[in-house]
Parts: C-alpha cells; sequence; structure tokens
C-alpha cells in the first residue's frame, strides 16, 4: 500500500514557521512511506516578473536565506518527489526570455542542492496524477476541474486559498477526485504583501494519499 505525504506550496522563506513540525506530524500519524512535494518550494521573490516589495531581499539574499530554510526540509524529508512550481522555475523561465538554451543551465538537483530529490512537472503515482496546477484553471475547485479534464484522479497545490477533496462518480461505478492540497504559507510575510487585502487567506495544511485515496489536514 502506497502511503504518500503531499506537503503544499512553501514558498520558502516565506513558509509557516511551524509548518514543518506539522508535516513530520502527519508522516508519523498516517506512517507515510513517500514524500511529494506538490511545487512553489522557493518563492523567488527577487526576481519575479511581478512587481517587487521595497523593503525586500536582493535576489542573492533571498536565495541564500532560502537555502537555510532549505536546509532543515532536506533533513526531515531526505528522499522525496518534487512537482515543479511557477515559482520554482522562474529562473529556467527568465532565462528562456532571454535566448539562453536549457543547456547552459544547472538543473533543479543542483540549483537547490537536493541531490536526493527528483523534479519532474508531473508524477503519477496509483494512478493518480500530481501537478503544481500552473496554468489550471482557478475557482473553488482547480484540481477537481484539472482531473476532469484529464479523466485521471488529481491533486495539485498552486492557488493559496483553495483546499478541497472533491469527487466525480460515474455511471458504472468509475470515480475520480480533485485534491486541492493546503500549503504552509505564512500570509504575514513580507514576501506575501501583494495579497494582504485578499479577502480569501491561504488555507494551511498539507495531504496524505493512501492507496489512492486522499485525506486532508488543516493547520490551527
Amino acid at each position: 500500500m502506497t502511503r504518500i505525504l503531499v506537503i503544499g506550496d512553501l514558498h520558502l522563506p516565506a513558509e509557516r514557521e511551524d509548518y514543518l513540525e506539522f508535516c513530520r506530524g502527519l508522516r508519523k500519524k498516517y506512517k507515510t512511506t513517500e514524500t511529494v512535494f506538490i511545487g512553489d518550494v522557493l518563492d523567488h521573490h527577487a526576481i519575479s516578473f511581478h512587481q517587487k516589495h521595497p523593503e525586500s531581499d536582493s535576489a542573492v539574499a533571498e536565495y541564500h536565506r532560502s537555502m537555510e530554510k532549505m536546509k532543515a526540509w532536506k533533513k526531515a524529508f531526505p528522499n522525496a518527489k518534487v512537482c515543479i512550481g511557477n515559482h520554482d522555475e522562474r529562473i529556467h523561465r527568465l532565462s528562456s526570455n532571454a535566448g539562453i538554451p536549457a543547456m547552459y543551465l544547472k538543473d533543479y538537483k543542483d540549483i537547490f542542492d537536493t541531490p536526493n530529490w527528483e523534479w519532474d512537472y508531473e508524477w503519477v503515482i496509483d494512478n493518480v496524477s500530481y501537478i503544481h496546477g500552473t496554468g489550471a484553471s482557478s475557482g473553488i475547485t482547480p484540481a477537481f476541474n484539472s482531473a476532469k479534464v484529464r479523466i485521471q484522479s488529481t491533486v495539485s497545490g498552486h492557488v493559496h486559498s483553495a483546499g478541497s477533496i472533491c469527487w466525480s462518480v460515474g455511471p458504472n461505478g468509475g470515480k475520480i477526485f480533485g485534491f486541492n492540497v493546503p500549503n504552509g504559507v505564512d500570509k504575514d510575510h513580507i514576501l506575501m504583501y501583494y495579497s494582504r487585502n485578499f479577502l480569501k487567506k491561504p488555507v494551511n495544511g498539507a495531504g496524505v494519499v493512501i492507496d489512492g485515496h486522499p485525506y486532508m489536514e488543516i493547520m490551527d
């Protein structure tokens, strides 16, 4: 039986201080044997396409601050699969826009010093698709919308204000679900300043998928 811990968006260095301990607790509670980071492990605010906060770190300072935070996650979860998120790939997107071929760039393992983490845009485990959710429709149930298009159960993150599990059952008993995994973002961090006036705030938490069945845990 596959027992997967699904860790939500971190946006290092802007994660909640208690999120790591929360995820470690879920691993112990559910006795998970595999770990999937759903993406946006790093925020990369300083090299964002959007307006930067004037008091935020430079790109170099932000990278080092993020890497310092990353140490604890690598120690706690030395082996993991990672869904590449839109924030994670900002380096490659900016390089591509500048006409620099991928052959000149480091891969994600080298950039983030994660030799035992496997990085890809999608993972399929027990016929369940794990994606970050970049480009998917938003709304209340973006993962479920993706699942219906894919005709495959789908787990995704990306939309911070969504945390849900929705099922669809066909006339012959076929089932698919869409699981919007909660995240570990600190809404009061300076890098999250852009969303200060949003009525919908981040849903903090994480998920577990056991033998293809989803479970959601919300933080206080």
